[in-house]
C-alpha cells in the first residue's frame, strides 16, 4: 500500500510573526551587549576566509533563535547563514509544502565588528519558495520592519522617546534620478567597470553593509534602490517579502522574478526600476 504525504501543519502566522518579533528583540539585546562590552575586550571572531568573518554574537543570537524554533516548530526546516556556513550546505530552494526558516543571526558583521551601528537580525518563515513572514530588526536605532504576505508591510522606530508605526507604502508620484538616493556595491569585481560612466546623475550613492537593512530601507523609502549581486537566501528572504507587501518593485537584476533562492536582488521605488534595470543591463 503506498504511504501517502502527510501535508504540513496549518499554522497561524499572526502568531508566528509575535514570536519572530520577541526573538528578534532577544537577538537584538545579544548583539548589543557585545557591541557594549567590545569597547573594552576584542571581540571573539571565528575567520570564514572568503566568506568573511563571524563574531561570537553572530553564533549566540543564531543559536537562540534555533532553539525557539525547535521548541515550538519542530518539524519545520532550518536554514541559517553560520549554521549554513559550518555544514557547506548549499541550498537553491525549498520544498513546495515545505516549511523553512530563513535566518541571519547578525546581518552586517563587518558593520558591528567595526562598531558601526547599521547592522539587524533577518528572520523569514517560507513556504517553498514563497516568503510568508518577515522580520528585519537594527537593535542599536530600534527599528523594526516587518511583514505578513498579504498583509502590508510596516516600519515600528524609536526615535528618542517617541514611537513612530508606519504602514509601509511605494511612492505614487513620479521620481527622477537626479533626486535619487540609490545603494549599491560599486568597488565590487562583480560590477562593470564602465557602469558608473553611462549611470545617470543621481543626488547621492551610498554602500551601507547590510543587504537586510538596505532593501527593508527601500521599502521604506529611505532609499530609492538597492541592487546586489551573489546573495544567499537568508540575506533576502525576509526584505524582501517587506518590499513586496511596500508595493516596491524587486527582481534579480536581470529583471528574472524574485524568490530569495536566487543570486541577486534589485529593487526600487516603481518610478525609477525601469529605466535602472536598463542601465545594468546595458
Amino acid at each position: 500500500m503506498k504511504k501517502t504525504k502527510t501535508p504540513a501543519k496549518t499554522i497561524h502566522l499572526t502568531k508566528v510573526l509575535d514570536q519572530m518579533i520577541e526573538w528578534a528583540f532577544d537577538c537584538g539585546n545579544i548583539l548589543n551587549e557585545h557591541l557594549v562590552k567590545s569597547y573594552t575586550a576584542p571581540l571573539k571572531i571565528l575567520d570564514k576566509g572568503k566568506q568573511g568573518l563571524a563574531t561570537e554574537a553572530d553564533l549566540l543570537s543564531e543559536a537562540h533563535v534555533i532553539k525557539k524554533i525547535r521548541e515550538f516548530y519542530p518539524e519545520h526546516g532550518i536554514l541559517s547563514e553560520e549554521d549554513a556556513f559550518a555544514r557547506e550546505l548549499k541550498m537553491e530552494g525549498a520544498k513546495a509544502d515545505q516549511y523553512l526558516w530563513l535566518i541571519d543571526p547578525l546581518d552586517g558583521t563587518n558593520n558591528f565588528y567595526n562598531k558601526v551601528p547599521f547592522f539587524c537580525v533577518s528572520l523569514a518563515l517560507n513556504r517553498g519558495n514563497e516568503t510568508l513572514v518577515g522580520v528585519v530588526y537594527n537593535p542599536v536605532n530600534c527599528e523594526l520592519f516587518y511583514a505578513i504576505k498579504g498583509k502590508g508591510a510596516f516600519l515600528y522606530r524609536l526615535i528618542g522617546h517617541q514611537e513612530v508605526r508606519v504602514q509601509l507604502e511605494a511612492g505614487k508620484t513620479k521620481k527622477p534620478f537626479s533626486e535619487a538616493l540609490l545603494s549599491a556595491n560599486l568597488t565590487s569585481k562583480r560590477v562593470e567597470k564602465d557602469l558608473l560612466k553611462r549611470f545617470p546623475e543621481v543626488r547621492a550613492m551610498r554602500r551601507l553593509g547590510s543587504a537586510a537593512l538596505e532593501m527593508s530601507y527601500v521599502a521604506a523609502g529611505m532609499l530609492d534602490a538597492y541592487w546586489e549581486h551573489k546573495l544567499q537566501p537568508w540575506d533576502m528572504a525576509a526584505a524582501g517579502l517587506i518590499c513586496r507587501e511596500a508595493g516596491v518593485k524587486i527582481s534579480s537584476i536581470d529583471g528574472e522574478d524574485y524568490h530569495p533562492f536566487g543570486s541577486s536582488v534589485l529593487t526600487a521605488h516603481p518610478a525609477l526600476y525601469r529605466e535602472l534595470l536598463a542601465t545594468l543591463n546595458r
